[in-house]
């Protein structure tokens, strides 16, 4: 039976082995890894700025479109229904109608309604007030309601304002911002009436086309990402005259 002796003194853990080559990088490899990283975020700074370009383009061109397209509509909606004239061909004679648009030119037009049935062939178009506009609903009742017999639009300065006479004090901004917005108007043959349109062929007015160039709200400078424009066009015929 063998037997091992300890000795006074003596470590009995296992010796490790020295470790060799603990000089680390280079300076050729060090370059090398900076080389690389470099390389490798350039790609990741190309990546993240044309992605936060598409999301700025994408968001301005939305924001441009829906501004543009409310106010299209609206112009559009109101020029459509312009003329309203329940007095117009009633009577012997024929009660003639008036001008749906007057102050036709490039920039702007202004739309004529007779809310209060006083059109008598010559006059009845108030200028200067509302008048009382009269309803009749489903059941037989009546609603008034006081509406503005003129309502101008106008275009300046990259700005859309609507005032409906004797109902708005001032202009209410529709659109701003907007790059360009001119209007045509075209008689019942489609021929372009020269703008402004004299007051003797106002009532030859039968379309009007529109042409809008919108923008964001906040459009960046010639070289900066997200600058969009959208351009938009639309005719739109009066339903109250005849063809």
């Amino acid at each position: 039976m063998s037997s091992a002796r300890w000795l006074r003194g003596t470590d009995m853990r296992r010796s490790r082995p020295m470790l060799r080559d603990e000089a680390g990088f280079t300076l050729a490899e060090l370059l090398i890894a900076c080389a690389l990283i470099g390389f490798v975020m350039s790609g990741l700074y190309a990546l993240l700025t044309s992605g936060q370009q598409m999301y700025l383009t994408g968001t301005n061109q939305m924001d441009a479109q829906q501004t543009l397209r409310l106010a299209v509509q609206r112009i559009t909606t109101e020029v459509r229904d312009g003329g309203y004239c329940p007095t117009c061909g009633t009577g012997s004679p024929a009660i003639t109608p008036f001008s749906a648009i007057t102050s036709a030119n490039a920039t702007g037009f202004t739309i004529q309604n007779d809310w209060d049935a006083s059109w008598n062939g010559a006059a009845g178009i108030n200028t200067t007030s509302a008048v009382n506009y009269v309803v009749i609903n489903n059941d037989g009742t009546t609603t008034t309601t006081q509406r503005g017999e003129q309502s101008i639009y106008a275009f300046s300065a990259g700005t859309l304002t609507r005032r409906e006479i004797g109902i708005d004090a001032a202009p209410v901004v529709l659109a701003s911002n907007l790059a360009a917005l001119t209007f045509t108007y075209l008689d019942r043959n489609g021929t372009v009436l020269t703008t402004p349109v004299p007051a003797v062929q106002e009532g030859n007015i039968r379309t009007i086309v529109i042409k809008a160039v919108g923008q964001p709200q906040v459009q960046p400078s010639t070289f900066q990402a997200g600058r969009v424009q959208v351009a938009m066009t639309d005719t739109v015929r009066l339903r109250n005259r005849a063809p």
